[in-house]
Parts: structure tokens; C-alpha cells; sequence
């Protein structure tokens, strides 16, 4: 599916998806909703979940903490269709724009996952106070995948 990298113009400017991969094996991901551009989250992709990705119009990710393929919505119905996926110039990053079936796309219950901000110009010298931009959650994580807490390495 995937083309070798050649050449810089071939990558830059060529008509083949020549993606690349860090250390890792990874590629930053930026998911938007497909119509009102809202951030909603960022992930990773090898190029198992790319190629899935693209051959099935679903959101598919690599979880760094658990490890594993992630397919979007697998658990909690909130798959992500895709619309479109774009790489950066480079090929070493990919945006997916996507319709989110259920409405949210934060495994805590919020829409999107950037749903906390961090003030301009506070002082440096104490632990900066976030600001939820969210106050609703879309739905309750733990009636969706159990009082388990997530796996996440901190």
C-alpha cells in the first residue's frame, strides 16, 4: 500500500503515500470533526492502523500505553468515519477529519479531548489552573468500559 521513499521531491511533491514512521514505528495523528474543524483529538498510528484506516473509513489507532491496535469506537460505539485523511508535506504526520457517531470522542466522556484550557500569561512560579471549556460530559465512561481505570502509563 505504501510506497518506498526515494527522494525528497518524490515524498514532498510525488503522487505516492510514502509515509514515515518514527523510532517507534509511530505517526502523530490530529483528529477534527469533519464539519465544524473542533479539534477532537491526537493519537498515533503504525502503519497497520493507517492501512486500516484507509481500507475501512474508520479510525483505527496505535495505543502506546496499551500497546495495541485500536479500532475507534470498538467499545463505546463512538466510531470515527472518516472523510478525509490528509499527510503533512513531509509524510510523517496524517489529519483525519471525521464524522463521530455518538458525538464525543474522549474516552473520559467529553466530545472532544482538548476540552481544558491553559490560560495565557499565567505565573510561572505555582501549578497553572486549567479552565474546562467542556462542563457536560457526552457520556459516562464508567457506564461505557466498567470502573476498571484506564491502562495509561503516567
Amino acid at each position: 500500500m505504501f510506497a518506498q521513499r526515494q527522494t525528497i521531491e518524490q515524498v514532498e511533491e510525488g503522487h505516492e503515500l510514502a509515509p514515515k514512521f518514527d523510532a517507534d514505528g509511530l505517526m502523530p495523528v490530529v483528529t477534527t470533526d469533519a464539519d465544524s474543524g473542533e479539534v477532537l483529538m491526537h493519537g498515533y498510528m503504525n502503519a497497520e492502523a493507517l492501512t486500516k484506516t484507509i481500507e475501512t473509513g474508520e479510525a483505527h489507532y496505535w495505543s502506546r500505553s496499551r500497546e495495541v491496535l485500536w479500532h475507534k469506537g470498538a467499545t463505546s460505539g463512538l466510531v470515527q468515519k472518516v472523510k478525509e485523511i490528509r499527510i503533512d508535506d513531509d509524510q510523517d504526520a496524517v489529519w483525519l477529519r471525521v464524522d463521530v457517531q455518538g458525538g464525543a470522542s474522549c474516552h473520559v466522556g467529553y466530545r472532544s479531548c482538548f476540552f481544558r484550557s491553559v490560560p495565557v500569561g499565567a505565573a510561572a512560579d505555582a501549578p497553572v489552573a486549567l479552565n474546562f471549556e467542556e462542563t457536560e460530559k457526552v457520556f459516562d465512561p464508567v457506564e461505557v468500559y466498567g470502573d476498571a481505570p484506564n491502562p495509561t502509563k503516567l
